[in-house]
């Protein structure tokens, strides 16, 4: 049998030695090659990155928008690739700017700047929640910046809160004296004060803000635009207005405001005026909308007819002409007119409006199944996104369909950036109808979402009471929010008539009789106390605070308690 050969012990040590380099050095080799890839795809996307805002810069959204998706593409978590989007949706309305903000601050959740674009988009988008929210995550040193204040005035007053408002633009204007903005957001806000001397602070710190390059054109607008509300020397309104639309940085619809106060005053230079500012317009589709939507406005809707007449086929065929002409058809009641400009035209992304207004056409001339058919089109065209949505809600209730504008309202009421502005216009419709099943339907969705909202919740409770509707919930709302606001004259009539609703009328009387007579004479809370004290058999005392009750706006139930009250106390 043969003896197996063994290797001399250094022939085997170098053996190992050789296989050992040769692992090392492909290891080597691997390790190379993927840090040369992840500082590859690291460099690529830094450089997209810059490209993106390069894009940006130029205001070339497409490629903007391609570079920041790519960049995303190699490295989800790129924040900047992200904070590109979210200023691509900013810049172009895009209320997908929300969600891009969020993913940056979730990327970077140390970011003050992130966290107040990303409030500040809150506040453009109408989601104050999330405004709110980013505002809150904010530490004490960012807190004592002037852009945070800015910011928190801005919600303040989303939320109308102009005393917190007032609050926070002074801080604002105190943390950054230079910035002269926020002087101009302080002045703006003092101007509705009931206050004159805060007024006149206001007007004079606007004058001398008109001084300055930066803010002139926005102070010289708030001061012309209090000036008219407040009915002040016409003459002296005009001087400001025409020269304010003299400033290089001043805008088209400034010389459409210095046109609205020659056409006030009946001044010989609106008509030459006017002529000019057509011919500006002429070659600038936007500028044409904004100046027939203007004249259709004021009455002057043959003029613009006839304006659009002399213009090129191709300029008025562009958006947003053929809108504004839209709208001078119907202003005139030329509804043929109306339904030959909307027939066979393409309004692209906006074809939903199209329909809407061909609706109205037919509808006006007794051809409801067409008009049908069309209203169905613009409703599915518009669903797709709720900001078209809100445009056919804002169009269709300048026409006075009520029907429609509900439905779409609760529809918008469904989709959460569009939630709460569209519960806050079902709300405003039911109590100016004195609709109060509608107003409950209302404040259930208003008291899920804004549980912290005391005043809502109030709300909820006492036509929860009048409806009979989940008593037992709404009389344990209206004592815890007694016992948190025992002053508070709208919760203690809340309270004291859910008492009155068991039998409980004097703890209800009690509980009344302890605000201030100036509280119990308000007609709203005197309409309450003198149903009370007429259950109680006070009629003299009853028919006093009844009696005040004639200047409430009552729902009818409310306005039924009354009568009954006051059948008792004859």
């Amino acid at each position: 049998m043969k003896r197996s050969r063994s290797y001399p012990q250094n022939t085997a040590r170098s053996l190992r030695r050789i296989v050992l380099a040769i692992v090392g050095g492909a290891t080597l080799l691997v390790l190379s090659c993927w840090s040369g890839c992840h500082f590859y795809h690291n460099w690529e996307g830094r450089h997209l990155v810059r490209r993106g805002a390069a894009y940006l810069g130029s205001k070339d959204f497409k490629n903007a928008t391609l570079s920041a998706r790519r960049a995303l593409q190699i490295d989800p978590r790129n924040a900047g690739a992200a904070r590109v989007l979210a200023q691509v949706g900013e810049l172009s309305g895009d209320a997908a700017t929300l969600e891009w903000r969020r993913k940056v601050v979730e990327l970077e959740p140390q970011s003050t700047d992130d966290a107040l674009a990303l409030a500040n988009a809150g506040l453009r988008f109408h989601d104050l929640s999330t405004a709110e929210k980013a505002l809150q995550r904010l530490g004490d040193k960012a807190q004592q910046s002037a852009e945070y204040h800015a910011a928190a005035a801005a919600l303040a007053s989303a939320r109308k809160n102009p005393e917190q408002a007032e609050a926070h633009w002074a801080r604002a204007a105190e943390l950054a004296p230079q910035d002269k903005s926020y002087q101009l957001q302080l002045a703006s806000t003092w101007l509705e004060s009931e206050r004159e001397e805060k007024r006149a602070s206001a007007r004079r710190i606007l004058t001398e803000l008109r001084g300055d390059a930066k803010v002139r054109v926005a102070a010289t607008r708030t001061l012309i635009t209090d000036g008219a509300a407040r009915r002040n020397d016409p003459q002296n309104l005009a001087e400001m207005a025409r020269e304010l639309q003299s400033y290089p940085e001043a805008t088209f619809s400034d010389r459409i405001l210095y046109l609205e106060i020659l056409r006030q005053l009946h001044d010989p230079k609106f008509k030459p005026y006017l002529i000019a500012t057509e011919e500006e317009a002429s070659q600038k589709p936007e500028e044409i909308f904004t100046l027939i939507s203007w004249m259709s406005g004021n009455g002057l809707s043959d003029g613009a007819l006839e304006y659009v007449k002399v213009l090129r086929r191709e300029i008025v065929a562009k958006w947003p002409v053929p809108l504004a002409l839209s709208e001078a058809y119907s202003r005139i009641n030329d509804w043929g007119a109306l339904e030959r400009h909307t027939q066979e035209a393409n309004w692209e992304q906006f074809e939903f409006l199209r329909h809407a207004y061909l609706a109205r056409s037919l509808r006006s001339q007794g051809k409801a199944v067409a008009a049908e058919r069309e209203w169905s089109s613009a409703q599915k065209d518009a669903s797709i996104d709720p900001r078209l949505l809100s445009m056919l809600v804002r169009t269709i209730s300048d026409w006075g369909w009520q029907d429609q504008t509900l439905e779409l309202l609760w529809e918008l009421a469904k989709q959460p950036e569009t939630q709460t502005e569209a519960l806050q216009s079902l709300y405003k419709h039911y109590a100016d109808s004195m609709d109060t099943a509608g107003l409950y339907r209302v404040l259930l969705r208003l008291g899920e979402r804004q549980r912290d909202n005391l005043r809502i919740q109030n709300n909820l409770a006492q036509i929860s009471l009048l409806e009979n509707a989940d008593v037992g919930r709404a009389r344990k709302v209206a004592a815890e929010l007694y016992q948190k606001e025992p002053s508070n004259p709208e919760f203690v009539s809340t309270y004291a008539f859910s008492l009155y609703t068991r039998g409980e009328v004097e703890k209800a009387i009690e509980a009344m009789s302890k605000l201030r007579e100036e509280q119990l004479s308000e007609p709203a809370i005197a309409a309450y106390y003198g149903i009370l004290l007429s259950a109680a058999g006070d009629k003299q005392k009853a028919r006093a605070y009844l009696s005040r009750a004639a200047g409430a706006k009552l729902l009818p139930e409310e306005k039924a308690l009354v009568a009954r009250a006051e059948n008792l106390v004859k």
